[in-house]
């Protein structure tokens, strides 16, 4: 038996929510792609009035373009990931082409983007080489995965930082190898990031 997950996920296709269904028993509502109709937005609103919502796109360009827009109509809604290297078939990148495991992970490791408080100082981004440097996307690409808040450009994972509580000394951390990504991700669920 399937575990069950009360929430509902957002997907953007058929095939990704195959996948999904594949390895948890859960509703889901598909997008369809960036171009969202007026009815499933205002589904969403009505649904997240009485359920959470978890929005689960592609790790690519249209797939982040989807969740700010779902972001936008449901706030409060969580966050789940999985790492491009873990989804992609040939060219081709996505939720559908996860495997079982890699799709349990990114949905046992929910994210919320609520900037509470800025945690992580621009100055601090800069100074650890996230931004503006040769290696800037690989370090980018390392913590993403440990705290599992998915790749972004920059200025997005900027944002993302700061709105799960990252802060310098845990980016040190992560791009120093002192500790697993495990263990980080314990810190984070118990509160401490």
């Amino acid at each position: 038996m399937k575990p069950r997950i009360d929430d509902l996920i957002v997907v953007e296709g058929k095939n990704d929510a195959f996948r999904i269904r594949q390895v948890f028993d859960a509703d889901i509502l598909i997008t369809g792609g960036l171009a969202m109709p007026e009815e499933t937005m205002n589904s969403l609103r009505e649904i997240a009035k009485i359920r959470g919502v978890i929005v689960f796109t592609d790790p690519d360009g249209p797939g982040n373009r989807i969740r700010h827009a779902v972001s936008e109509i449901v706030p409060d809604c969580k966050h789940a990931y999985v790492q491009a290297k873990n989804s992609r078939f040939g060219h081709k990148v996505g939720v559908e082409h996860a495997s079982p495991d890699d799709i349990r992970e990114a949905l046992q490791n929910l994210s919320k983007h609520q900037v509470t408080e800025i945690t992580l100082s621009s100055e601090d981004y800069i100074c650890l080489g996230l931004s503006g440097g040769i290696d800037s996307k690989e370090k980018r690409q390392k913590v993403a995965e440990a705290l599992h808040i998915g790749y972004a450009n920059g200025k997005t994972f900027y944002k993302r930082l700061n709105m799960v509580r990252a802060d310098r000394e845990t980016v040190e951390r992560i791009l120093a190898d002192e500790s697993d990504c495990h263990s980080i991700q314990d810190e984070r669920n118990s509160g401490k990031i």
